[in-house]
């Protein structure tokens, strides 16, 4: 009788181990000011496509500061994170991809890039803003990257096909009612 209770005791402890490191990690980012992506790649065959639209809406200042940073599953950087300025009624093009692209600065002058190894990576992206309170009105509007239209696409290049990326926390975040209820559409701005 002792040794289930013991072997539920120690598989305990290990769960609550694995949990707790990882729950830190979960409640680190919130979505109140900061846009995530649960997935990006690049490889030898794949690249990530990001766009970022300024809708100019009244409520948003004309420019809003952004840092990228694309984290892989070790949670090191991909490459440096990028840094920009987007313009009311202006959209921003970001590609993930690795050394020795054809997709690449040269090729794309106007886009911005985050190069890594040639090797296989993934991971989620992190997008905060450079506005130390993006909630506080600047001018006539706020400087809120959750008020932005992110969109973007793992691209396979052997047959230009690839897959949607979603974006959580920006101006098309999913909200789901506490219901869940068949007849409550999962929409809305966050």
């Amino acid at each position: 009788m002792k040794s289930p209770i013991l072997i539920l005791i120690a598989l305990f402890l290990m769960v609550d181990a694995f949990w707790s490191a990882r729950l830190d990690l979960a409640l680190a980012i919130e979505n109140k000011s900061r846009v995530i992506s649960p997935y990006w790649q690049s490889d030898s065959g794949s690249y990530t496509f990001i766009a970022v639209s300024h809708s100019s809406l009244s409520t948003i200042a004309s420019q809003v500061g952004m840092v990228i940073n694309a984290i892989q599953n070790d949670l090191t950087a991909f490459g440096t994170a990028v840094t920009f300025t987007i313009s009311a009624g202006s959209t921003e093009r970001i590609f993930i991809v690795r050394t020795n692209s054809t997709v690449n600065s040269t090729s794309i002058s106007s886009a911005q890039f985050i190069v890594g190894t040639t090797n296989f990576k993934h991971g989620h992206l992190r997008i905060e803003p450079v506005a130390t309170n993006p909630t506080t009105a600047f001018g006539t509007g706020r400087r809120d990257i959750t008020m932005l239209n992110f969109w973007g696409a793992v691209v396979i290049e052997t047959n230009t096909t690839g897959f949607a990326m979603e974006f959580i926390g920006d101006m098309q975040d999913s909200a789901a009612t506490p219901s869940m209820a068949d007849s409550a559409p999962v929409a809305g701005v966050n």
